[in-house]
């Protein structure tokens, strides 16, 4: 898990002054992680702008600390060679695909206002150029989910971007009173910002899905007994942590014989979406409504069978 070789790294807490005191809230904070099909459906949802609206007041954090991660690999839309084309990594900015990123969501007084920081990990040392495998955002983000209502546009009602970390931030005014410090300090607030491109809208994705009363499955990982284990060996602990999954009766199958109402719709595919309830708020997978034997509609054509 990243969090484990984070806190494990100790060149970063050379690095980064205050990222002792973050570490130890990681330490504390209650660990999830991401499975394969749940990273795919929230992933699914970050061009969805009508949806992600629609959740962002309902994006509570379930513990007044949370870690969440997941592996980078499992969103198609930062797979360069898949279906969304996504825009290369430009390793002359520092850009690298990351192997796991994590968020440490804490809570701001209440559930629905927290601030979040992110941190990633790298398959390998990419040509020597940073000093770990493991890096932190300079930049944090600020979530208040209670601006979200009667706000035209919910996510960037809610949203503060603009937050510093809680870490490095000596190291940034030692560096702007080096000669050309000034542009050095320029460049490293631009990659914190492009630290989060694309994180937002999937961390919105994420806790909305959390927070339904219909997907989430957790599994929990008990490691105690191992590190009782990995102790007598002298290998550090490994944390215990929830790994969420998708519940099997939201994965539907698509099949071209509808039921119901839709029986006599031609078959055409309906995006996952949310759906507020007086319980709560629930979401609906995508999948296939109607039947073949009525034709085809699929976006902006239609095809008759």
């Amino acid at each position: 898990m990243l969090c484990d070789d984070l806190i494990a790294d100790k060149v970063l807490l050379d690095l980064y002054d205050g990222l002792d005191k973050v570490y130890a809230r990681i330490r504390a904070a209650q660990k999830f992680v991401l499975s394969k099909e749940f990273t795919l459906a929230a992933d699914g949802l970050v061009d969805n702008f009508n949806e992600l609206q629609k959740v962002a007041p309902w994006c509570r954090i379930p513990y007044p600390a949370t870690w969440i991660e997941w592996v980078h690999a499992d969103r198609p839309h930062w797979d360069q060679d898949g279906p969304h084309h996504a825009r290369p990594v430009d390793p002359s900015r520092h850009q690298f695909a990351p192997h796991r990123i994590g968020l440490l969501l804490e809570q701001q007084g209440r559930a629905s206002k927290w601030k979040s920081h992110l941190f990633w990990s790298m398959p390998t040392i990419p040509e020597a150029r940073s000093p770990s495998p493991h890096n932190g955002s300079l930049a944090a983000v600020e979530f208040d989910a209670e601006r979200c209502e009667g706000a035209a546009d919910a996510l960037v009602a809610a949203i503060n971007p603009r937050v510093l970390a809680d870490f490095g931030q000596k190291m940034i005014v030692e560096v702007g009173q080096m000669r050309g410090g000034n542009d050095i300090v320029r460049r490293l607030a631009e990659y914190a910002i492009e630290d989060w491109g694309g994180e937002i809208r999937f961390m919105t994705a994420v806790l909305g899905l959390l927070n339904t009363k219909n997907v989430a499955q957790a599994a929990k990982v008990d490691n105690e007994k191992m590190n009782a284990k990995r102790a007598r060996h002298g290998k550090r602990p490994l944390f215990s942590h929830t790994i969420l999954k998708i519940r099997p009766s939201l994965i539907r199958r698509v099949s071209g014989e509808g039921t119901g109402t839709h029986r006599n719709l031609r078959m055409h595919t309906v995006l996952g979406h949310f759906k507020r309830r007086q319980s709560g708020i629930f979401f609906w997978n995508a999948h296939v409504r109607g039947t073949i034997k009525h034709g085809v509609a699929f976006k902006d054509y239609e095809v008759d069978a």
